[in-house]
């Protein structure tokens, strides 16, 4: 069986790498990105389950970790968190550690099948009926004095800081009704611990589409291969928190166990991300500008959890009014 995967960011690397140990012979195609670190977005935080999906690589986890983060201030409240900030550029070079990524498009009659794992671009599936993109700005920046570990929300999204090292931070935003750039800078945070040397800055797309909304998640074409989606690319991001690390290599094994079995993948992906369509119904709410309920505040309290955030039931529906 011939398999091409489009796309060497995380949920390709992290396939690339399970696919091989099993298959062998695997063409790899990604366009690459004009950003310093070669990716984008750079995504540095992740959630629980991180650590256990990465031994399954025969990789040590720790080895990846550069920070460990157990609080943060959103919108100026302390909120207990379980944040791991890794290195992702490191890891997925290592996860392509001897492959071959080609640079140019494949010949699709050549193989029997495409995996997609292009991203918020989702370049080999059809496009997807109220597909939500949100377009974010990033900064890797040095400090001379530390920075605030925070988050500050509005305009259906939000704008955030995080310790990469005792010097270093990754500072940006990304929101839907407004421009993210013009955000950061009402913010004053590029400034306040002025002068801040600007390592790497970049935009980038995200997907908070949500699995259930991003089908078909398997295309079948008349006389050609068929494409199977992973990772962004069939939404496998959280509609309200914008994680996709741990959910995009989930779906990476996901399709794995089902190989073989197009119905079996498809349902297995809406099982393992039902939690992601409550999500994307207040998501919905809030894009209507529709009144929150507190059944709303209850799926951004027990989803928090997931990405190792506690924040009791008054703070979630505080949050969820902020976001407007």
């Amino acid at each position: 069986m011939k398999i091409a995967i489009m796309g060497a960011g995380m949920a390709g690397a992290y396939l690339y790498r399970l696919l091989h140990s099993r298959i062998g012979d695997i063409d790899l195609f990604d366009i690459g990105s004009p950003t310093r670190c070669g990716i984008n977005p750079c995504a540095w935080g992740t959630s629980k389950g991180f650590e256990e999906l990465v031994r399954v690589t025969g990789l040590d986890p720790a080895g990846y970790v550069l920070n460990r983060s157990d609080h943060l201030m959103m919108d100026g409240m302390r909120i207990k968190v379980d944040l791991t900030i890794f290195d992702k550029q490191r890891l997925i070079q290592d996860l392509l550690r001897g492959a071959r990524v080609l640079q140019s498009e494949p010949e699709r009659m050549g193989y029997d099948r495409i995996i997609d794992a292009t991203g918020a671009a989702r370049a080999f599936l059809p496009p997807i009926k109220d597909d939500i993109v949100l377009t974010c700005v990033q900064y890797r920046v040095r400090a001379k004095s530390p920075l605030e570990h925070r988050i500050k929300l509005g305009k259906i999204g939000y704008a955030w800081s995080f310790p990469l090292s005792s010097a270093e931070y990754h500072i940006g935003c990304g929101c839907l009704l407004a421009d993210a750039r013009s955000v950061l800078k009402n913010l004053g945070w590029m400034k306040e611990r002025f002068p801040l040397d600007v390592v790497c800055s970049c935009t980038g797309k995200i997907r908070l589409t949500g699995v259930h909304r991003s089908g078909p998640v398997v295309e079948s074409r008349n006389g050609g291969p068929e494409v199977w989606g992973v990772g962004e690319s069939i939404g496998c991001v959280a509609p309200l928190t914008g994680d996709g690390i741990v959910s995009g290599m989930r779906s990476a094994q996901l399709l794995l166990d089902y190989w073989n079995d197009r119905s079996g993948y498809e349902k297995a992906l809406f099982r393992e991300f039902r939690w992601m369509d409550g999500e994307r119904r207040v998501m919905d709410k809030l894009r209507r500008d529709e009144a929150l309920a507190l059944k709303d505040a209850l799926i951004l309290k027990r989803n928090s959890r997931r990405i190792g955030v506690e924040v009791p039931l008054r703070d979630a529906a505080l949050f969820l009014g902020h976001l407007r």
